[in-house]
């Protein structure tokens, strides 16, 4: 597999830098580390189109192996692991100083890591990559702080960025600085459900994206969006979609 995984690495192309391995110059540092910076200030502000360009540039510079660190071990599968966990690492930071909560945050990163621990191969890698840099900055996620909010809008923020928590409705309404019960009449009025029910419909949502986009099993995917029994996740999860999440993950895989 090693020997495959090396093959795709060296496909890669890298037209901006035109650099081989071999020409590790001073120049080519400073380029990579200005690379690296632009990239962390675009996640930080939430700037998706300049961390999709610089993010596929690191990827390629990365996969070509200019910067000699593929070449220095023997399993090189794992050592790609290390490297993108580094940047999973780097990421979330950056992400949590730009606005990402810090249980967000926590969240994002320990579901990409065990990601890039099941992934075996270059285009996995690359696949994981982009998605974790979408992720990290998808400026929707973020904590706002602007005043025009409405108390629904605020609710519907909170429980983007705390899907996964077992909080009670006091306990958001308190965080959210609203009465509960005004909190719950001014949801139910402008959403048509309560605020368990929007809850649960964004956990199953989020179950489903890890669903398709990795290889843990049912039960890692029911705890890591919010739901201690995995029992209670299988039967709301086909009370909502109709099927039960096995299915849902064949029909995926197979699509």
């Amino acid at each position: 597999m090693e020997g495959e995984f090396e093959m795709e690495v060296q496909s890669h192309t890298n037209p901006e830098a035109q650099l081989n391995s071999k020409d590790l110059t001073p120049e080519f540092i400073r380029f990579q580390h200005k690379i690296r910076r632009e990239l962390q200030r675009g996640i930080q502000q939430g700037d998706l189109d300049t961390v999709k360009e610089k993010g596929q540039l690191m990827f390629e510079i990365l996969g070509k192996d200019e910067l000699n660190i593929l070449k220095r071990v023997e399993n090189k599968v794992r050592a790609y692991k290390n490297i993108i966990l580094s940047l999973n690492t780097l990421y979330s930071c950056e992400a949590e100083n730009g606005g990402l909560s810090p249980f967000q945050t926590h969240l994002i990163s320990e579901k990409y890591a065990i990601m890039i621990e099941q992934a075996e191969n270059s285009s996995q890698f690359e696949e994981i990559h982009l998605k974790m840099l979408e992720e990290y900055t998808d400026p929707t996620i973020r904590i706002t702080r602007s005043e025009n909010l409405s108390i629904v809008e605020r609710a519907e923020k909170y429980l983007e960025l705390n899907f996964a928590e077992e909080i009670s409705i006091e306990g958001i309404a308190w965080e959210l600085h609203i009465n509960p019960s005004h909190l719950m009449r001014e949801f139910k009025k402008e959403k048509g459900t309560t605020i368990s029910k929007y809850r649960n419909h964004k956990r199953i949502e989020k179950a489903k994206e890890l669903m398709v986009s990795s290889n843990l099993s049912m039960t890692d995917i029911s705890i890591m969006v919010g739901f201690r029994n995995s029992q209670y996740f299988s039967t709301l999860f086909k009370k909502i979609e109709g099927i039960t999440p096995v299915e849902f993950k064949r029909i995926k895989k197979n699509n």
